[in-house]
């Protein structure tokens, strides 16, 4: 049914201890912005309501409709979600946000949630302001990849889905609620964010090779700390990002793209030689590459 949203969501208060990453109570502002491609994106705690309006509309329904639930498993998840709440972080301009969260947004709503429960919080995709909303609600729950929804009981954060489900948005959802294991979409950001005490400290080629040989067998592509590596950058965590894209090109030692980004990195905090160095590198993996022509070019002259 179309229009169900028109409810307005309301912010649930955070009613246990501050050490937990509790839900977020900042007020609606449904904010819409235009980002550095020139489109219109939704930015910040949005009302579901404003899905309802184009362009947004397109995508969600599209997504809405065309997904089944398993009402199997909707069955055994409809009493665990009481007193529930969910914060979904999310980008209207993300192709996995737009296929994503419609499905789970109609998960919630036919288990019964109170649309007051689901807030969407959306963020930007610019380079200064990257998966970043104007009122941070992001701020301590390590949002890296959209969409992230996160579940919350009275105690605290449960448990969250990163980008895709790893079985089924259903059963991935059941797992949380019954705090068996279960362990999102890009374990090696979370493995680095434990074990890696001094990440914030600039790490030699010694170290970062010895972290890379523990990181090798759960990454399984160079997007995951590649994205990440931005995030950190446009939260001016400058030297964390810089041994975040070093670390990524000893993972993915054969592709351009971490030494794309790794010079980019160099380049935007000013040390032209070590970005003209990796942009080097760059053409050697990629002969003819545009952007590091580009870039070459502007740092030679």
């Amino acid at each position: 049914m179309r229009h169900i949203f028109m409810m307005a969501i309301v912010s649930i208060a955070a009613t246990a201890c501050t050490s937990h990453i509790m839900p977020s109570t900042t007020p609606i502002v449904n904010k819409q912005i235009q980002n550095e491609q020139n489109n219109t994106i939704l930015a910040g705690h949005c009302s579901a309501s404003m899905l309802d309006a184009a362009p947004y509309k397109e995508w969600f329904y599209k997504a809405w409709d065309a997904y089944t639930i398993d009402s199997f498993t909707l069955n055994r998840i409809r009493p665990l979600l009481k007193n529930k709440v969910a914060d979904i972080f999310l980008g209207s301009w993300c192709g996995d946000s737009r296929r994503e969260v419609p499905r789970m947004i109609k998960i919630l709503r036919a288990a019964g949630t109170d649309t007051a429960n689901i807030h969407l919080i959306f963020v930007d995709n610019s380079t200064k302001n990257y998966k970043q909303s104007p009122q941070h609600e992001e701020v301590g729950k390590n949002i890296h990849h959209v969409p992230t929804i996160i579940i919350y009981n009275h105690h605290g954060e449960m448990g969250r889905i990163i980008e895709t489900p790893k079985i089924s948005l259903e059963k991935d959802l059941l797992a949380i609620l019954l705090h068996r294991a279960y362990t999102p979409n890009y374990p090696g950001i979370a493995w680095w964010q434990k074990n890696v005490h001094q990440r914030r400290l600039p790490m030699d080629d010694r170290l970062l090779r010895l972290t890379a040989n523990q990181l090798i067998p759960i990454c399984k592509h160079m997007g995951e700390f590649n994205a990440y590596g931005y995030v950190l950058l446009a939260q001016h965590n400058d030297i964390e990002a810089l041994n975040i894209f070093k670390l990524n090109t000893l993972l993915f030692p054969d592709y351009a793209g971490t030494y794309d980004s790794l010079g980019e990195a160099f380049y935007n905090l000013g040390n032209k030689a070590a970005a003209k160095l990796n942009y080097e590198k760059v053409l050697a993996l990629s002969p003819g590459n545009e952007n590091a022509v580009k870039m070459l070019s502007l740092l030679n002259n």
